[in-house]
């Protein structure tokens, strides 16, 4: 073990001196934790909160195993053993379980849902990590010394980014979900949906009992009524807007919610929120919307996005998120991180283009290694 090692070969009074003891956990626990706290009140929606978080959790863990050595050097060595372990099979063997996994959730999806593009995106993705899975063997038994290998290694290091930043994407969006509403709420805006004709889908329904539940917290804890937004156009297959049908369902199922407005003109998720601030201004008499504490209240795992995009309008947003069919969540937040890629096209369009010049300067460095 490392730090039977180093027990061993440091002088005792530098492992157990308290001051070094203190920047031990400072530098490994406390900085990264603190950045954390930092980025999930300031910059919830930024995906360096995923990533501090993951950062704490694992300095958290290193400084659990130093502390539990002292107590147990058996048991330390099995758990950190399982650990490793664990992170080997994912890292070698996770792309194959999340294969299968996605060919069998689209095969259950497409029971439920109609067949769309975004209904067939677990299929697509299961089947490009499948090509890249054995595009890589075959790769390096019959090309390795090809031009091709290279083009190939550029793929996968794009893969591999292109992964990293779900990962990171999905444990923010995880942790926005999760942290509670604080505060009065001025007003909170539902993002509609589509409807069954003029009725409320069950998705749509959920969000407008997350909105209404948090409006009647607001009244229980708060002593105070928000202004709720339904925000939704009329799509070419609706009878009626979505908000006006998300208003006929929030009066029958919520009857003492009175302080309603209804934004009928949107047609995505940006529309939803700058026409929503239009309703707001005009038959609110709302003053400086950006500065009034706004809830958005949308399918969890949709609520990022909704976020990221409030921010980009200068709102002053936070999120609930309403549950979703587990079935149908890998084809929902597939959809969502492509939305997110799209939105801040620019950041990863520049990062792969680093990715490229990495890959070719590796390889000449390598070539020129190999001739010296």
């Amino acid at each position: 073990m490392c730090f039977t090692i180093c027990q061993k070969t440091l002088p005792r009074r530098i492992i157990m001196s308290s001051g070094n003891y203190l920047f031990f956990l400072t530098v490994f626990f406390l900085i990264p934790f603190i950045l954390f706290l930092y980025w999930a009140i300031k910059k919830t929606t930024s995906l360096w909160t995923g990533a501090f978080f993951l950062y704490s959790s694992a300095s958290l863990f290193f400084l659990l195993m130093v502390w539990l050595e002292k107590i147990s050097k058996n048991l330390t060595f099995v758990i950190v053993a399982i650990t490793a372990l664990g992170l080997l099979l994912l890292g070698t063997l996770g792309i194959y379980a999340m294969i299968i996994a996605l060919f069998w959730n689209e095969r259950i999806l497409l029971k439920f849902e109609r067949p769309s593009f975004s209904n067939f995106l677990p299929l697509i993705v299961a089947t490009i990590l499948l090509v890249l899975a054995v595009g890589n063997i075959i790769m390096v038994i019959f090309f390795s010394d090809t031009w091709l290998i290279k083009v190939f290694s550029f793929v996968i290091n794009l893969a591999i980014y292109l992964s990293a930043v779900f990962f990171f994407y999905s444990v923010t969006s995880i942790i926005y979900n999760v942290i509670p509403i604080r505060g009065k709420v001025d007003y909170i805006i539902v993002l509609g949906a589509g409807l069954n004709k003029d009725k409320v889908t069950p998705l749509l329904a959920a969000r407008i009992d997350a909105g209404a539940k948090l409006y009647l917290a607001q009244q229980e804890k708060k002593n105070h009524s928000p202004t709720i937004i339904l925000s939704g156009g009329q799509g070419a297959d609706e009878l009626i807007s979505e908000a006006e049908a998300m208003n006929n369902y929030l009066k029958d199922t919520y009857p003492k919610i009175t302080q309603v407005l209804l934004e009928k003109r949107s047609t995505n998720t940006e529309e939803n929120l700058r026409f929503s601030e239009l309703v707001a201004t005009e038959k609110d008499a709302a003053t400086d919307f950006s500065k009034q504490n706004i809830v958005i209240a949308t399918s969890n795992y949709h609520l990022l996005r909704a976020g990221k995009l409030a921010k980009k309008q200068g709102l002053n947003a936070q999120g609930v998120g309403a549950k979703t069919r587990l079935f149908y969540l890998p084809a929902a937040f597939i959809r969502e991180y492509i939305g997110y890629l799209v939105f801040s096209k620019t950041k990863h369009l520049t990062a792969m283009g680093f990715i490229f010049l990495l890959t070719i300067g590796l390889d000449l460095i390598m070539h020129f290694l190999l001739k010296i």
